[in-house]
């Protein structure tokens, strides 16, 4: 399934590519960007869906080993950056009191929920607002990541529909690119790598947080498939 679906779809964008070398004109250079935008977003909601479908079928697998909280959210972060332009908004990451936190997790999926969750923010955020990252030890075991934006917050009558595939929550009205996959995929992620992710609204935005079991002070890598234990 995914090579019947991506052949064709990366001849469209190569081509796509070689014709925007091409072009000079204006109308036809802003007509070549429209079908790049659209073959992006459609090769982005293809690898959304054969996640999902992985993971619905139980054929994800994970390669959980212990993961530098600080290292992974650095990384995220700078992806996230360039997304910050046109609003003008602000990342700030908050160092830990309790520094060098693991958590054991596979570092592939947490980097894809970290960006997810700080695209998230930057996208529904005002102008000039801001997004801050921070962590701590819940206790012994768990770790949480949180993120933080200075949005609208969410509609206490739409936050059920959070984690619901597809769902927007009206964010199409306002001409936000998206699928309404990002939120249920990251929570199937999350839970598949024996965490939790959560939601609240706050006084002036809302937060997102992720909540992982901390790593030993010594974790071997391992393969782990989806439904294993950690």
């Amino acid at each position: 399934m995914s090579h019947e679906l991506r052949t064709p779809l990366n001849s469209v964008l190569g081509f796509a590519q070689l014709l925007e070398m091409d072009v000079t004109d204006t109308e036809s250079r802003e007509s070549v960007a429209q079908i790049l935008r659209a073959g992006r977003h459609l090769l982005s909601l293809i690898d959304e869906v054969l996640d999902m479908a992985r993971i619905e079928a139980g054929r994800m697998d994970l390669a959980v080993e212990a993961q530098p909280v600080a290292e992974v959210i650095d990384e995220a972060v700078s992806l996230a950056r360039p997304l910050c332009g046109k609003q003008q908004i602000t990342i700030e990451v908050v160092e830990p009191v309790e520094p060098d936190l693991s958590v054991l997790a596979d570092r592939r999926r947490l980097l894809q929920v970290f960006l997810n969750l700080l695209s998230n923010a930057v996208k529904y955020n005002r102008p000039r607002g801001s997004v801050t990252v921070s962590h701590r030890a819940m206790d012994g075991r768990r770790i949480r990541i949180e993120v933080s934006d200075t949005g609208p917050g969410i509609p206490a009558e739409r936050v059920s529909r959070l984690f619901t595939p597809f769902d927007r929550l009206g964010a199409e009205r306002i001409s936000q690119d998206g699928t309404g996959l990002g939120l249920a995929l990251s929570k199937h992620l999350t839970d598949a790598m024996g965490g939790t992710l959560g939601f609240s609204n706050r006084e002036g935005g809302a937060t997102f947080h992720v909540d992982l079991p901390r790593a030993p002070a010594a974790v071997e890598a391992r393969p782990v498939a989806m439904g294993s234990p950690p």
